[in-house]
C-alpha cells in the first residue's frame, strides 16, 4: 500500500496523537488530544482507469464505509493496533473514471469496541493493476464534515446514539456526478507509524432482512425480526421539514411494547428529523436488537422498513442439528445465533453494551464458531490480537484490540487453550511455534511476580481475579476477590488455571521438539496439599477455607488435578440443587465430567430444566443465548452473549463424539457418547473442508458419515 499515504482533513492538524495503551492500574490521566468525538466525514474522489481489472486497497482509522460508482461495497477495517493495521481489497473494473466515496468515522472514546481516543483520523488507498503493480496516479480527494449525526454515548461508551437530521445530510453524495466543487481537499497526515497488512479475515456479510411481523401500536408500528440480529434499521419517510420520527430498538417486549431502555444498559431511542418531502434514514453504527418501533405523526408516511444485518460470513447449511428431544435443537439454535450475531470483526462478548473481544469469552466462542463455519481465520486473527497485547503487558490484556485497558488473570491463563484450539483444528505447527514464545513469556511473568516457592500463585494483585461473573453465580466462593487489588493469599480457581496453562505449555514444547520446562508437576503437588479437603474429597476455595464451591474444582476437573477418588464427589456436587455457576465456567465444568467419562450426568446437566441451564433461556423467550441463565440473574444481562455457546462444542465433541485430533489419520476421532434412548438425532458439521454427519435412532448406535468437500 502507500500510493498516496495517509490523508486527513486540515482541521486535524491541531489534534494531538497520543498512546492510549498502558497497564490497567496506571491511572495517570491521558493528555487531551483536542479531537472531537462521534465525528463523521464524507470523502469523494475519481480514479481514471484504462481497460482491465484492478484492485482497490482501503484502510481508515477509525473506520470507513465504501461506495464504488454509487453502489455500497463494504466497510472496515477490523479494529487493530498500528503495529499490525489491516487494509481490505476490492475489485475494480477499468475503462473510465470510477467514483470512490468513503464515509469516515472517528468514534473518539476509550472503550472495548474501538481502537480510538488516540487522535488518529484519516484514510489511505492504493490501486493495483492486474499484475499486482501499484499505480502511481494521484487522486483529488475532497471532503465535507457531516453534521447530520448527534447523540449521547450508550453502553460502556461503545456507541453513540444517532439522532439523524436528514436536513443536514447531502443526499446522493456517494453517486457519480454529484457536485462536490464546494468540498475541501484532503491533506497528508503527519503520522506514519503504521505497519499495514492485508486483513486476514473475510469481509463482513451484510444483507437486507425484512421483518417477520409488523403490527400497529399507538403512534406508529412495531417490527419483529423474529430473532436477535446485529445491524441497523432502515426506512424512508415523506413529511415536512423538521418533523420527528422516533425510533426505538430492543431485545425484548414489555407490556407489548419494545423495551428500548434495555436491561443490558443501552437505551436505544433515537430521533430522525425529516427534510421536506422524501427522506431516507442513513444509520452508521450497528445495534443488537430483535424488535423496533417506528413512531411518527399522522401526516407522515413511512415505507421500506427493513434491517441491514451484518456478521462474519456463516453458511447456515454447513452446521445443523435436528433433534427435538430435550429441546436440544432449540438450544443449539440460540447458541448458533449468538455466535452469528457477535462474530463481527472479532469474537465480541456482545453486540450491545461492550462490543469487545474478551480472551476468556473467545475460548468458548471460537470453538463454537469453528464447528459452525469450518473457518479458522477469525480465530487466527483473535490470537494475533492477543499476541499483540503483550506489547502493553507480558501477562496480556483481557480484551483486545481496542483502547480500553483491562487485565484479567483468569483469561490470560486461558490463552494457551485458545492457541491449542487452533492447533487441534488446523494441525499448523508453524503457527503454534509462532505463539509459544509469547505464551512462555506470559507464564514467566506470572511466575516472576506472583509464584511462591512451592509453585502456587498468590496475591495476583495487579490483575482482576474474576473466577466467575456476576458475583452471585460464584457458588459462595469465599476468597475475597476485591478490586482493584485482590486480597492476599492463594486461591484454588486461579491456581487450577495456572496449572492448566503450564501443562499446555509443556504439551506444546514436546510437540515442537523443544526442551520441556516441566514446571507443572511441582504445582500439582502444592495444589493438592493446599486445597484438597479429604472429608469432602473436593478442593476448597482457598488454603484457609473449608468451603468447596463448584469453582474450586471445575477447572481442576478438566486436568489431572482432581484425583480419581474425587470424581464421584465432583459429579454429586454438580448435580446438587442450588449449586450454580455461570454459563462460561459451566462449559469447563461439563468438560470435566466428560474427562471422567460421566456422560449421563453431562447430558443431564446440559439439558437441565431448572433456572441454571440453557433450557431456562428458552422458557424466557431467547432467540440467542443470554449472558446469564436468566434475565434477572444479572443486573445488566445481555440477551445475546456467546460466552454461553458452550453447548455447541460440548454436544459435538463430548456427546456426538467428534474430537479434532491432528495425530489421527483423518484429523479427528469419533467416540460417541449419546444416550441410548436418544433418537431422531441428525448432526452435520464442517471440518477441514468436508462435512461430518452423525445420526442416531433410539436403541441404535450412532453412525458417522462424511463428505470430502463443501
Amino acid at each position: 500500500m502507500n500510493q498516496n499515504g495517509w490523508l486527513t482533513i486540515p482541521e486535524w492538524a491541531a489534534v494531538r496523537q497520543i498512546e492510549v495503551r498502558r497497564r490497567e492500574q496506571d491511572t495517570t490521566p491521558l493528555p487531551p488530544t483536542g479531537a472531537p468525538v462521534n465525528f463523521h466525514v464524507l470523502v469523494r474522489g475519481e480514479i481514471a482507469l484504462g481497460p482491465g481489472d484492478y484492485r482497490l486497497q482501503v484502510t481508515a482509522d477509525d473506520h470507513y464505509q465504501l461506495w464504488l460508482d454509487g453502489a455500497y461495497t463494504g466497510q472496515g477495517p477490523g479494529p487493530a493496533y498500528p503495529e499490525r493495521y489491516p487494509y481490505q481489497t476490492y475489485p475494480l473494473t477499468g475503462g473510465g473514471a470510477v467514483t470512490v466515496a468513503l464515509h469516515l468515522y472517528y468514534q473518539g472514546r476509550i472503550n472495548r469496541a474501538w481502537s480510538s481516543g488516540d487522535g488518529r483520523f484519516g484514510f489511505q488507498t492504493a490501486v493495483l493493476d492486474g499484475g499486482g503493480q501499484l499505480l502511481g496516479q494521484s487522486v483529488d480527494w475532497r471532503y465535507q464534515i457531516c453534521t447530520a449525526y448527534s447523540g449521547e454515548a450508550v453502553g460502556y461508551d461503545t456507541q453513540f446514539l444517532e439522532d439523524f437530521d436528514a436536513r443536514r445530510y447531502p443526499e446522493g453524495w456517494e453517486q457519480p456526478g454529484y457536485d462536490d466543487a464546494a468540498w475541501e481537499p484532503m491533506v497528508p497526515a503527519l503520522w506514519a507509524d503504521y505497519t499495514l497488512v492485508p486483513q486476514e479475515t473475510a469481509p463482513l456479510w451484510e444483507g437486507r432482512l425484512s421483518p417477520a411481523a409488523v403490527r400497529p401500536v399507538p403512534g406508529g408500528l412495531l417490527l419483529d425480526f423474529g430473532r436477535e440480529i446485529a445491524g441497523t434499521l432502515h426506512l424512508r419517510a415523506r413529511g415536512g421539514a423538521g418533523q420527528i420520527v422516533t425510533l426505538r430498538c430492543g431485545e425484548e417486549l414489555e407490556n407489548g411494547r419494545v423495551r428500548y431502555d434495555m436491561r443490558c444498559g443501552c437505551r436505544y431511542e433515537e430521533r430522525w428529523t425529516l427534510d421536506e418531502g422524501e427522506s431516507a434514514l442513513h444509520p452508521y453504527d450497528y445495534k443488537g436488537f430483535r424488535y423496533a418501533e417506528v413512531l411518527f405523526p399522522d401526516n407522515v408516511e413511512v415505507w421500506g422498513l427493513h434491517a441491514w444485518e451484518r456478521h462474519y460470513p456463516m453458511d447456515e447449511s454447513l452446521s445443523t442439528l435436528r433433534c427435538p428431544t430435550d429441546e436440544l435443537e432449540d438450544v443449539f439454535s440460540i447458541c448458533k445465533n449468538a455466535v452469528r450475531c457477535c462474530t463481527q470483526e472479532g469474537f465480541l462478548d456482545c453486540c450491545t453494551r461492550e462490543k469487545g473481544q474478551y480472551l476468556g469469552d473467545a475460548v468458548v466462542t471460537a470453538r463454537a464458531h469453528l464447528w459452525l463455519t469450518g473457518d479458522p481465520a477469525m480465530l487466527r486473527k483473535c490470537i494475533r490480537d492477543f499476541l499483540a497485547s503483550a506489547g502493553t503487558s507480558p501477562t496480556l490484556m483481557g480484551v483486545a484490540p481496542g483502547s480500553l485497558m483491562q487485565e484479567i488473570a483468569d483469561y490470560s491463563l486461558l490463552f494457551p487453550l485458545l492457541v491449542w484450539t487452533d492447533w487441534e483444528f488446523t494441525g499448523d505447527r508453524v503457527f503454534l511455534d509462532e505463539c509459544l514464545p509469547t505464551i512462555s513469556a506470559m507464564l514467566d511473568a506470572f511466575a516472576a511476580k506472583w509464584q511462591r516457592p512451592d509453585g502456587l500463585l498468590e496475591t495476583v494483585d495487579e490483575l482482576w481475579n474474576m473466577v466467575d461473573w456476576p458475583e452471585n453465580l460464584r457458588d459462595g466462593y469465599d476468597f475475597p476477590l476485591t478490586r482493584p487489588r485482590v486480597a492476599p493469599g492463594a486461591h484454588s480457581a486461579l491456581n487450577a488455571l495456572w496449572y492448566g496453562a503450564l501443562v499446555m505449555e509443556e504439551r506444546m514444547q514436546s510437540l515442537l521438539g523443544l526442551p520441556v520446562k516441566n514446571r507443572s508437576e511441582r504445582v500439582k503437588g502444592a495444589f493438592r496439599r493446599a486445597f484438597y479437603r479429604s472429608a469432602q474429597r473436593l478442593f476448597a476455595d482457598s488454603e484457609t477455607s473449608g468451603h468447596c464451591s463448584l469453582h474450586a474444582s471445575l477447572y481442576a476437573a478438566c486436568t489431572d488435578l482432581l484425583p480419581e477418588e474425587s470424581w464421584d464427589a465432583y459429579e454429586r456436587l454438580l448435580l446438587t440443587p442450588g449449586r450454580v455457576c455461570g454459563a462460561m465456567p459451566m462449559y469447563f465444568a461439563l468438560r470435566g465430567l466428560g474427562r471422567m467419562g460421566k456422560y449421563d450426568s453431562l447430558y443431564r446437566l446440559l439439558t437441565r430444566t431448572d433456572e441454571s441451564g440453557w433450557r431456562n433461556m428458552l422458557r424466557e423467550g431467547a432467540t440467542a443465548c443470554f449472558e446469564a441463565w436468566g434475565k434477572e440473574q444479572k443486573w445488566n444481562t445481555s440477551l445475546c452473549h456467546p460466552w454461553s455457546s458452550g453447548t455447541i462444542p460440548l454436544l459435538i465433541e463430548e456427546l456426538a463424539g467428534l474430537r479434532p485430533d491432528p495425530a489421527a489419520e483423518e484429523g479427528f476421532r469419533f467416540v460417541p457418547h449419546l444416550p441410548e434412548e436418544l433418537g431422531g438425532f441428525d448432526l452435520r458439521v464442517p471440518f477441514r473442508g468436508g462435512i461430518l454427519r452423525v445420526t442416531k435412532e433410539a436403541g441404535r448406535a450412532p453412525r458417522l458419515t462424511s463428505t470430502s468437500s463443501f
